[in-house]
């Protein structure tokens, strides 16, 4: 029987691997970075101008939303590429940037798949949690939080709670299905949805707070990172090098945001799927 995982040894587990990697990590995620920064430059070029109308409100854009969606692909697609490239080095050593292959389009399938059951999940769970705060007189008290004393330098405290909540509920399915994403990567087809469910059984609250501190930790460092740009960055008319400055901090930190996440399912393959395979209970195929 494997010594139980907490939530601590996966983050320092996987933290270690980042840090300890910095530079191997840079050189995996390079070429996906400069893929999504030239896609979404060049997206920002032809249809900004729709964007930021659309986003203004002035006037509605199908352009603009298909421009909106074509950069969100482009994101997602660049951390499948980043993901997949972490999980290798792990898990095999292997160096392998920018792995446009069948792995990684599987990879971003599952990925896919696992959003959806998070969203569903994050629908259902807030759905049930507004029918009971209604039930004990909630929608009062939520309003209460927005209209005085619930803000934080401006920011609602019930906005805060909704994304704390929303980010624990999304990554609930991950706590089931989450060690496909490190197999896929390594081309393990015999862990199965099902399989992974098995595996994960008894540590499901230690890997889904690992995951959520780890989530949430980047969302405030994100929070940070964008009120210390707008502070020292000029404003900037369209599209220039502040926007790419920013661009590229973005990606650095989703990089980095990445790895850390990816360790964490790679460190529970590690201790979970490994023996299984190396006693010849479970097969690769």
């Amino acid at each position: 029987m494997m010594a139980a995982l907490s939530t601590g040894d996966l983050l320092r587990r996987s933290v270690a691997w980042t840090l300890g990697h910095a530079g191997m990590l840079a050189r995996l995620a390079a070429p996906a970075v400069a893929f999504a920064l030239i896609l979404r430059f060049a997206i920002d070029w032809l249809w900004g101008d729709e964007v930021a109308a659309m986003a203004s409100g002035r006037a509605p854009s199908g352009i603009g939303a298909l421009a909106v969606l074509l950069s969100m692909l482009v994101l997602f697609f660049a951390i499948t590429l980043i993901a997949v490239s972490w999980h290798r080095y792990v898990l095999r050593g292997e160096m392998a940037p920018f792995p446009a292959d069948a792995g990684a389009l599987r990879f971003f399938l599952a990925q896919i798949w696992l959003g959806f059951l998070g969203l569903v999940t994050a629908v259902a769970g807030l759905f049930a949690l507004s029918i009971l705060f209604g039930l004990v007189g909630g929608p009062s008290l939520l309003q209460s939080f927005v209209n005085g004393g619930g803000e934080a330098d401006g920011v609602p405290m019930v906005l805060l709670a909704v994304t704390v909540v929303t980010t624990v509920l999304s990554t609930v399915p991950f706590a089931f299905y989450g060690l496909v994403l490190p197999a896929i990567a390594i081309g393990d087809r015999g862990l199965t949805a099902a399989e992974s469910s098995r595996l994960l059984r008894g540590r499901r609250l230690a890997v889904l707070g690992a995951l959520v501190i780890a989530l949430l930790g980047f969302f405030v460092v994100a929070i940070g990172l964008g009120f210390a740009l707008d502070a020292i960055l000029p404003e900037e008319e369209g599209l220039g090098l502040v926007s790419l400055l920013i661009d590229l901090a973005s990606m650095a930190l989703t990089t980095v945001e990445v790895s850390v996440f990816a360790g964490v399912l790679s460190e529970l393959y590690r201790s979970l799927r490994l023996p299984e395979l190396a006693r010849g209970s479970a097969t690769p195929e």
